[in-house]
C-alpha cells in the first residue's frame, strides 16, 4: 500500500511537467553516506551479549530528480541502508553479530536556492518506505527480525529532510548534503530465539553524505 501510495504521488507530480514539454533536464545523483543512530532496544540486547554498541547506519544510493517549475524538482531516491556490530573482544573460533539491511525509497521535493556553472545549493523533503531485516547471530541468541510487504511494497513509513551544496562544472558536481531522517521499525515477524522485548528498531538520527551529481542530462518520454 505504501509504495503504490509514493508512485501515485510521483505521477501527480509529473504531470504538469510531462503535459508541457516531451523533454526535460533530468539531474541524478550516486551518493554513500552514514547516520548517526542510539537505537536503544538493540544496543540493551546486544551489548550483553558481548557486542559493540550499535551507533551508524550507512547507505549507499541514487536519486533522480526534474524540474516540474524553476523553483522546484521532484524525483525518487533509492538507498540501500546497512549497519553491523561485531564482538567487542575478537574471537577466531567465534562470529557473532547484529546486522541491519534496509532497502528505502523516497518520494522529494527540492528546492534551488541557488544555481550557478560552478555551484548549486538547494533543500529539500521527502516521504517514503522502507523494508528491513535484523538478524542477530550469538551464543546465547539466534534469529531474525523482518517487516517487508508482499511484492516488493514498502511497509514502514520513512521520511528525510535536509540541504545541499554542490560545486562542479559542466554538468557534473560533487556535492554534500546534510539532514535529519525519521526511521523506526516495529511490527516484525520474529523467527528464531531473538529476545522478545526487542520489538522496535529505531535508525532516526542526523546523517550526512557525499556524491557525485549529475545535472542537465536530457531527459524524454514517447
Amino acid at each position: 500500500m505504501l509504495k503504490r501510495q509514493v508512485a501515485c504521488g510521483l505521477l501527480l507530480l509529473m504531470g504538469p511537467c510531462l503535459a508541457l514539454a516531451k523533454e526535460f533536464p533530468v539531474q541524478a545523483r550516486f551518493f554513500l553516506g552514514s547516520t548517526g543512530v542510539d537505537p536503544q532496544n538493540v544496543n540493551q540486547t546486544i551489548e550483553p551479549l558481548g557486542l559493540k554498541k550499535m551507533e551508524t547506519h550507512n547507505q549507499i544510493g541514487l536519486e533522480v530528480t526534474y524540474p516540474i517549475v524553476n523553483f522546484l524538482e521532484v524525483g525518487l531516491r533509492y538507498s540501500k541502508k546497512f549497519a553491523s556490530s561485531d564482538e567487542k573482544d575478537t574471537d577466531l573460533m567465534t562470529d557473532y553479530s547484529a546486522k541491519v539491511d534496509q532497502d528505502a525509497v523516497l518520494l522529494l521535493a527540492r528546492v534551488p536556492i541557488v544555481k550557478t556553472d560552478i555551484f548549486r545549493a538547494d533543500v529539500f523533503a521527502g516521504f517514503g518506505g522502507t523494508n528491513t531485516t535484523f538478524k542477530l547471530t550469538t551464543a546465547g541468541q539466534n534469529g531474525e527480525l523482518k517487516k517487508s510487504a508482499a511484492e516488493g511494497w514498502f511497509s514502514t513509513p520513512y521520511t528525510a529532510a535536509g540541504a545541499s551544496v554542490g560545486l562542479g562544472y559542466n554538468k557534473i558536481y560533487f556535492f554534500a548534503e546534510g539532514g535529519v531522517e525519521t526511521n523506526k521499525v516495529d511490527g516484525f515477524e520474529r523467527s528464531g530465539s531473538i529476545n522478545g522485548s526487542l520489538s522496535t528498531v529505531d535508525l532516526s538520527g542526523s546523517y550526512f553524505m557525499i556524491g557525485l551529481m549529475i545535472d542537465g542530462i536530457p531527459g524524454s518520454f514517447k
